[in-house]
């Protein structure tokens, strides 16, 4: 099947279907809500049922525009000009799957952000073995590796009440969509009750319908905000600590760029150990590598004996 990588994204011209694009499109699969990947009102755009609620949430139907919202969840499949598409599980945010697409007896999968670990919030990744294997690279290089959900909730609860103890605030800085919710869920589990920026607090009702808990409102808890925001909570530097729950703390340079005393290296994404290891599974004769350190990833792959390519978008 051709693919082609365009600026405003992944095309499939044999089946007019586009992955993730960046512009509105006729028709569009949404691999996961976040704003770079869900964006743009798209004629029609096929995603998973919570995907498709957060992104209408981000994303409102102005009242004189029709979208038709299709579903597709995993383990489910529909027709699609000739091709059969079926959505497979993906651990990154809540929601989040891959797009399997069998067309002419080929089979190509689109991982769409992924990781292979079992996150805190979401579904596992479910390995597709695959002729034709799209998959982003935005932690592809050796120096990448990132802990266990478990001992990442470990470090985060350890961090909040030694701080607690300590008389100084807690600080998290977590993403508003998926690290956000994933670490006051964490700290709900450990009951350390928290302040919640109103960004992250506004989807957390998509995660509790969900089944997922979440720490009561209090002021003499942790904070939780967006990256940036901490420097603007108005607690002295000696009463406060700040945490970077994030891919990028697995180097220490993240303590100056993001004004963190602690880092966590705990990802939505996979490290490098991860995306080798999903490639060995998904065991493709093709690879295409998008975002991050493509290149590298690509040049390594193909020491291993993988016919891997970087694919600029």
């Amino acid at each position: 099947m051709r693919v082609e990588f365009k600026p405003e994204g992944i095309h499939l011209p044999s089946i007019d279907l586009w992955l993730d694009p960046r512009v509105p499109v006729p028709a569009a699969w949404l691999s996961h809500a976040h704003s770079d990947h869900a964006r743009g009102l798209h004629e029609t755009a096929i995603a998973t049922a919570i995907t498709g609620r957060l992104y209408r949430h981000r994303w409102p139907l102005p009242a004189n525009r029709t979208q038709h919202l299709l579903t597709l969840n995993p383990g489910q499949s529909m027709e699609w000009r000739g091709a059969t598409l079926t959505a497979r599980q993906a651990a990154h945010i809540l929601g989040a799957a891959q797009l399997e697409i069998v067309y002419e007896g080929e089979c190509l999968v689109y991982t769409g952000d992924i990781k292979r670990r079992t996150p805190i919030c979401g579904w596992e990744t479910q390995p597709i073995p695959c002729d034709h294997l799209i998959i982003e690279s935005t932690f592809g290089l050796p120096i990448y590796q990132f802990l266990e959900a478990a001992e990442a909730q470990t470090r985060i609860a350890n961090f909040a009440r030694e701080c607690l103890a300590a008389g100084q605030t807690p600080i998290f800085q977590g993403y508003g969509l998926g690290r956000g919710q994933e670490i006051a869920h964490t700290l709900a589990l450990h009951q350390i009750p928290c302040q919640i920026h109103h960004s992250i607090a506004a989807l957390i009702p998509y995660f509790e319908a969900e089944g997922y808990t979440f720490p009561t409102e209090s002021a003499s808890g942790a904070i939780l905000v967006t990256p940036g925001q901490e420097e603007k909570v108005p607690i002295p530097p000696a009463k406060r600590k700040t945490a970077l729950v994030s891919g990028w703390a697995a180097l220490d340079n993240a303590r100056a760029r993001s004004n963190a005393d602690v880092l966590i290296p705990y990802s939505d994404h996979a490290d490098f150990s991860e995306l080798l290891t999903l490639i060995a599974e998904s065991n493709p004769a093709q690879i295409d590598i998008v975002h991050g350190y493509a290149a590298p990833l690509a040049h390594i792959l193909r020491q291993r004996g993988y016919n891997a390519r970087e694919a600029r978008l």
